[in-house]
């Protein structure tokens, strides 16, 4: 009939007459639909007619395809799509049907079930697509376009991945998105920003079942070396609107254009050989095996031989890029400083990678701490060198809570001037506490749980630094490490407070060094204390972890190993910073 139909349109002929079928009374989308976030008729059989948008029936689609209203009613908040919930029929866009079904809610999305097509009614032209103008002022709107055909007719900005290999799924909006306590205070400025988030991102989906082999996104394909980084570009596209569990995507209905606005960095240069380079990384549970066997798994990290293999090299190559002087590391195994602990195997393949004299601070063979993981400093010895024994901490809540700060005085070889650096990791803000004391709950102030222990893991550290007559003798101190708090948040107000200044504004404006729920923010900082401030010559995220997909992690190897290689890209889930002093 397709081809008839056709020809008749070329020839200027009459087209076929629609079946009789096609004339009859049916109800209308938008009565299905109506203006209510679940339809009234639910459960009822029903017979609809629509202009078929997109058909998803594949084996792992969505396993059904949508229709909408060729002509809408009155009403701009009543839907006119939906989907159809069948593969059996083979049906194409522009195609309109007529069809029976009963009426169903699932996962909050409206949809046809147990479908009968009973009618081809023969071509129409698709209807207009509704302009998305972002960000929206209300996501609850997009109820009213539930299955309907929509355009955004703006380049939109990566976001974030999160879901991407197990959903297909990335996240856009209409600029680059950040943690409300990276940019506003905490409290009621703080939920200003959450909600204007919320309302402007918006999830593009692949239409696929989950865990696919192939993830469209970047075209051609998710690789090692095809990536799709947040703060990329996308370039107006068409797509359906569908909800699942109340939350909206957009399912495009053509090949995604991406610009690449966030290339993957170089690595980081120094101004004059002869700086400092001070940097902090969070390495993301690097832990080697067990004992001298090296056996698989631990209670972290990897979790075989060939994961940690590949963890490792991407470590490496970080590190070595980085090219610093002193590096106070997080999440590191804590299983002491032994032939066959993690830090020895870490400092001796960066000494071999490097050509560098590379050390680590002895913090004991029997481990730093009682945490699974520890800190850690690593330091060139050619550049600088350790004044007297380490200085730690375990008062409240370190030990406890916040893993143990690692401070060490150090020399610069070529000035002579000595500096400070504490190295922390502070209690993280999920795993909130089931116990009575509301006071680490969170608080809808935006900073998430634990917040008073932050706090006071940055009072105790400054008590730390204010106690040892040795420290006090120095002009020159310098805090960093994850401590798990924003820009704008308590604890680093507290530091503030102490004379611990972040630079990081000056010298990169909106910087981060990690990705939570699509927003950027810095949970992992170098302060420095008013003297040294006038030192600083450079102070940056590298951004080669934060902004790339998770499933380019070492932990993609087993099953999609074309997903990673050894470069440093995606070595763990925090950016490293590095600050370059010239004394």
């Amino acid at each position: 009939m397709f081809i008839s139909t056709l020809t008749s349109l070329m020839l200027g002929l009459p087209q076929p007459e629609m079946p009789a079928q096609c004339h009859e009374p049916s109800t209308a989308i938008a009565a299905v639909q109506t203006n209510a976030a679940a339809s009234p008729l639910q459960d009822q059989q029903v017979i609809v007619q629509g202009v078929v948008t997109a058909s998803w029936t594949a084996s792992k689609q969505l396993g059904g395809f949508f229709i909408q209203a060729a002509l809408p009613d009155a009403d701009p908040a009543t839907s006119e799509g939906l989907f159809i919930e069948s593969s059996t029929y083979q049906v194409e866009p522009g195609e309109l049907v007529r069809l029976t079904g009963v009426v169903s809610e699932n996962e909050q999305m409206t949809r046809l079930r147990e479908v009968e097509l009973l009618s081809r009614c023969g071509k129409q032209a698709l209807p207009a697509a509704v302009t998305l103008d972002l960000p929206l002022e209300n996501q609850a709107w997009l109820e009213s376009v539930e299955g309907m055909r929509v355009t955004i007719k703006q380049p939109t900005v990566v976001n974030g991945h999160y879901q991407l290999a197990r959903h297909g799924q990335f996240d856009i909006a209409h600029q680059r998105l950040y943690s409300p306590t990276q940019v506003a205070e905490p409290g009621a400025a703080a939920q200003v920003v959450a909600e204007q988030n919320r309302q402007a991102l918006l999830t593009i989906d692949d239409a696929q079942a989950p865990n696919s082999a192939v993830i469209p996104y970047p075209p051609v394909g998710l690789s090692a070396n095809n990536t799709l980084r947040s703060g990329d570009w996308v370039q107006p596209f068409t797509a359906i609107v569908t909800e699942y569990e109340g939350r909206y995507r957009l399912q495009p209905l053509q090949p995604l254009v991406f610009t690449e606005r966030n290339p993957r960095p170089a690595a980081p240069v120094r101004l004059s050989d002869n700086d400092v380079r001070i940097a902090a990384f969070n390495v993301l549970n690097y832990f080697n095996g067990e004992g001298e066997s090296k056996t698989f798994p631990t209670n972290r990290g990897a979790k075989n031989a060939a994961q940690f293999k590949l963890q490792h090299e991407k470590i490496i190559a970080a590190l070595t890029a980085l090219d610093a002087d002193v590096i106070g590391l997080m999440e590191i195994e804590n299983d002491g400083t032994g032939a066959h602990s993690a830090i020895v195997e870490l400092t001796t393949a960066l000494r071999t990678s490097t050509g560098h004299a590379w050390q680590f601070i002895d913090t004991g063979t029997a481990g730093f701490g009682d945490d699974s993981i520890t800190n850690a400093l690593i330091y060139r010895s050619d550049k600088v060198e350790p004044q007297g024994e380490f200085i730690t901490t375990f008062a409240y809540p370190f030990n406890q809570r916040s893993r143990l700060p690692l401070i060490q005085v150090f020399r610069d070889k070529r000035s002579g001037e000595q500096f400070s650096v504490a190295v922390n990791h502070f209690k993280s803000k999920g795993s909130c506490p089931g116990d009575a004391d509301p006071s680490n709950h969170r608080q809808g102030d935006g900073q998430g749980c634990w917040n008073p222990v932050r706090v006071k893991s940055a009072q105790q550290l400054l008590a730390t630094l204010s106690s040892s007559e040795r420290l006090q003798q120095l002009e020159y101190h310098i805090v960093l490490g994850d401590l798990n708090a924003y820009a704008q948040e308590d604890p680093l107000t507290t530091l503030a407070q102490a004379g611990f200044v972040n630079l990081i504004e000056r010298f990169e404006p909106n910087g981060y060094s990690y990705v939570f729920a699509s927003q950027a923010g810095s949970l992992d900082h170098i302060l420095v204390n008013q003297p040294l401030a006038a030192k600083v010559r450079q102070l940056k995220h590298w951004a080669i972890n934060a902004d790339e997909p998770i499933a380019l992690q070492y932990q993609a190897l087993d099953k999609y190993p074309d997903r990673v290689d050894s470069s440093p890209y995606r070595a763990s889930d925090h950016d490293p910073l590095y600050l370059d002093l010239k004394f």
